[in-house]
């Protein structure tokens, strides 16, 4: 064989290679089941096993219907159990849902179901409190270095639990009193800008456990102190924060970003510009409703 048919049947052969793998790889990962869902899915098979039914459409028919009518779970968890369920049917048992028509009859009843008066209030969602930023920030500037960077960060950003644990001390931009910001629910980078007063909390920080650019900001901690850099669960994430601050979540502290912006008299523009929300009618409808105490002025 000549060099240059040597040549040519390498190139095919490494184009062929790179068509291959990457099916594989697309393959893996549009069978990996978000471990959010591994909660759901856990209860689903115990379910399934304590009422002797097999894993199926008609066991997840029945569990959602008993979701609903015995347990009246919220609307929000049961679409959630829903997605998870459907998620593992698919990937362990090649179940598709696709040409289900009865199985698609009977979710779209229940989910009327939930609009009759017997179950009309688990539709109602009620959102994380907004806390006054000047009280919120007082009692954060108490903490110890880490937690009080993290904490101040999360308020001023009002960043979701997925994009703090994401970020690294890279994505900070000090000198400009910025943070870039993967959204990850949006699939796109975002820059939100930083106070003074945070600044100074991340610098402590990264002096204080000798942080690289590349290391996680949050990352995680043990008990002698010891910093690791790692990706931690969001979970894991939000007990941090309750322990912290007794109880709060990043999302106490996104809506009281975004409720302490508009009280300041920041137009909504402005607002979705630091918070990252791409639908003004979101921000509108789950962070600024009108609280107790403007009410309570008027009665």
């Amino acid at each position: 064989m000549s060099d240059f048919k040597f040549a040519k049947h390498q190139d095919t052969f490494e184009t062929q290679k790179r068509h291959y793998d990457r099916k594989v790889d697309i393959e893996n990962k549009m069978g990996e089941i978000p471990r959010q869902y591994e909660g759901d899915i856990r209860r689903f098979k115990e379910y399934c096993t304590n009422t002797s039914q097999q894993i199926g459409t008609e066991a997840l028919l029945d569990y959602l219907y008993i979701s609903l009518t015995i347990q009246r779970i919220k609307k929000t968890t049961w679409e959630r159990r829903l997605a998870a369920i459907r998620k593992y049917l698919s990937v362990m048992h090649s179940i598709e849902f696709k040409g289900e028509a009865r199985v698609a009859y009977e979710l779209s009843a229940m989910r009327k179901m939930y609009r009759e008066d017997e179950y009309a209030h688990l539709i109602q969602v009620r959102g994380k409190s907004a806390i006054d930023k000047r009280e919120l920030m007082d009692t954060l500037n108490k903490l110890p270095i880490r937690a009080k960077a993290i904490c101040l960060v999360n308020l001023v950003t009002a960043n979701r639990p997925n994009e703090m644990v994401r970020l690294k001390i890279s994505d900070f931009d000090l000198k400009n009193r910025s943070v870039h910001v993967y959204l990850k629910k949006q699939k796109r980078w975002h820059t939100k800008r930083l106070t003074p007063e945070v600044i100074i909390a991340i610098e402590e920080y990264i002096h204080e456990y000798n942080l690289n650019s590349d290391d996680y900001f949050v990352g995680r901690v043990y008990k002698n102190e010891r910093y690791e850099s790692a990706v931690i669960s969001e979970i894991g994430y939000c007990k941090a924060l309750k322990r912290w601050t007794g109880g709060l979540t990043g999302y106490n502290f996104r809506k009281s970003q975004v409720v302490a912006m508009h009280t300041a008299g920041a137009d909504l523009p402005t607002i979705a510009q630091q918070t990252g929300h791409k639908s003004l009618e979101t921000l509108v409808q789950h962070y600024l409703t009108i609280s107790e105490t403007t009410l309570d002025k008027y009665l």
